[in-house]
This record gives structure tokens, C-alpha cells and sequence, in this order.
């Protein structure tokens, strides 16, 4: 019985894992051109049930930047009228700030932003969400 509900407890965190990675057509600007590519977005939720993007290999914050100790981050200008609060953070923590489209099959595209960190990326409100109380400007 032991062996039949671990079992049982284990295809169903697979299957609830594996429901959170789709497959997206994806558009970035680059250089002023937009480039469409498929890439794979995991769904992230936070405590108040919010739903931010991730690339695979952030999915469960297991990526590098989410699994980072937070320390104190001084961002001059964080709040300033000029900039994104947002890129100034990704930048802070050396990722590159790209906005970028994506919707599934026939559905409409959706547009957010997101910090790429060379294999990895997540969405900047994300990002936000897990730094916000250790920025000092």
C-alpha cells in the first residue's frame, strides 16, 4: 500500500510539474527586427497566487539568480522618473532586460518583460517580487 500511494503521490507531482512548461512562440526586438523563436515558459506562483514566467531551467527556482542569497542592493535612481525600475534591477544583478511577446498556438500574444541570464531568464516582476525589500536607493 506504502508502495502504491508513493507511487501514486509521485506521477501526480510529475504530472503538475510537467503542466507548468509549455511550449510558446516567442517574439523579442533585436536590433530593431523582431525575432520569433519556440521556447519553453514555466509558470512561477508566488504566495498571493500571482503568475510570473520563467525559462525551464528556473522552473521550482531552481535557476542560479533565484536561488541567489538577497543581500542589500543599492540601485541609485531605482524610483526615478526616468528608467525602469524593473531594468535597473536586472541590470543590477547582471542579467540583460529584453521586453518580449508570447502566446500559445492560435491565442493572442502577450507582452511582459523578463531578465535573461545567458541560458536562463525570468520575468521582471518576478524578479521584483523577490527583491523588493532588499533595495535600497
Amino acid at each position: 500500500m506504502k508502495k502504491y500511494l508513493a507511487s501514486l503521490f509521485f506521477l501526480i507531482s510529475f504530472t503538475v510539474s510537467a503542466k507548468n512548461c509549455e511550449i510558446y512562440d516567442v517574439k523579442i526586438i533585436f536590433d530593431r527586427k523582431d525575432i520569433l523563436t519556440k521556447e519553453i515558459l514555466c509558470t512561477q506562483k508566488n504566495a498571493d497566487n500571482l503568475i510570473f514566467y520563467t525559462s525551464k531551467s528556473c522552473d521550482q527556482n531552481k535557476c542560479e539568480i533565484l536561488k541567489r542569497k538577497k543581500t542589500t542592493l543599492r540601485i541609485p535612481d531605482y524610483t526615478a522618473n526616468l528608467g525602469s525600475p524593473g531594468f535597473k534591477l536586472c541590470t543590477e544583478l547582471g542579467g540583460v532586460p529584453q521586453i518580449f511577446e508570447f502566446k500559445k498556438k492560435k491565442e493572442i500574444w502577450q507582452s511582459t518583460e523578463r531578465c535573461f541570464f545567458e541560458k536562463d531568464f525570468v520575468e521582471i516582476s518576478y524578479l521584483t517580487y523577490q527583491w523588493k525589500s532588499f533595495i535600497n536607493n
